[in-house]
């Protein structure tokens, strides 16, 4: 069974992906027709959207479903750690964006890396002791 937590991950993946790509069709549209020199500033969001929000969150959506079981009653570990992983990602993520786009000057970027980088923690944490050999 595929577990819900990396269906989760998946998904919102794939939303960032349509997101990512919309910001990039933009771009590449201002580069042939000149729309607008403002637009080029949606490419670091661009960049941002498609590696944080699409790369990582499809590879630790997959990881988290693909790595060795345990051979206990919670297989993949804890599902508390899980959904902390998502939340904490996803809503550090999406902090850091909004900031970043409309005040880069702002604090609270630096809680949305936070986060983004509580979630990366837990994924290591997560893998890390799936990551056993059987000897």
């Amino acid at each position: 069974m595929f577990p819900i937590p990396s269906i989760w991950l998946i998904r919102i993946s794939l939303i960032y992906l349509l997101l990512g790509t919309s910001f990039g069709a933009i771009l590449m549209l201002n580069k042939t027709f000149v729309l607008s020199p403002e637009i080029w500033k949606l490419l670091p969001l661009h960049y941002s959207i498609v590696i944080w929000g699409f790369l990582i969150q499809f590879i630790m959506g997959n990881a988290y479903w693909m790595f060795p079981k345990h051979m206990s009653e919670y297989p993949r570990g804890s599902t508390i750690e899980i959904w902390f992983l998502f939340y904490s990602y996803n809503l550090g993520l999406i902090l850091y964006l909004f900031t970043k786009f409309l005040d880069p000057t702002n604090h609270l970027i630096l809680f949305g890396k936070f986060l983004i980088f509580l979630g990366i923690v837990s994924f290591v944490k997560l893998i890390w002791v799936r990551s056993i050999t059987y000897r």
